[in-house]
């Protein structure tokens, strides 16, 4: 985005996100082991559904592999989970808010370093 106004950079970023959580399955997200597998869940139309998944070699019978499993890497899923469409519904409210600030009273710092990580620039 070549936009330097910050309250067109907030709205940008605040549009990217409210677009992108309006297409991805409702939060809240939970991730489950099934086996060998870690699931990413979402709900879409009351029911829940897989977002993703990962394989990991893990044992199939107890207790290895619930002992296995706390060795698996699953940060990125477990954050996936945590940052669900309904955070990003949120922090679009925040990047609006922070717009009409920037407008009336001046640009958040903070509201525009994040802005710009969405937009996929530098902070």
């Amino acid at each position: 985005m070549t936009d330097t106004n910050p309250a067109a950079l907030l709205r940008a970023a605040a549009e990217k996100i409210r677009k992108l959580a309006g297409q991805a399955d409702q939060g809240p997200w939970e991730t489950t082991w099934r086996g060998q597998e870690y699931h990413l869940d979402g709900y879409r139309d009351g029911d829940l559904h897989p977002v993703s998944e990962w394989t990991y070699a893990v044992a199939t019978w107890e207790p290895q592999a619930s002992v296995q499993r706390t060795e698996c890497d699953t940060a990125n899923a477990d954050y996936m989970a945590a940052m669900h469409p309904g955070v990003g519904e949120t922090l679009a409210g925040w990047l609006d808010s922070a717009a009409v600030d920037a407008e009336q009273i001046g640009p958040d710092p903070g509201a525009l370093a994040v802005a710009r990580q969405i937009l996929g620039g530098e902070s």
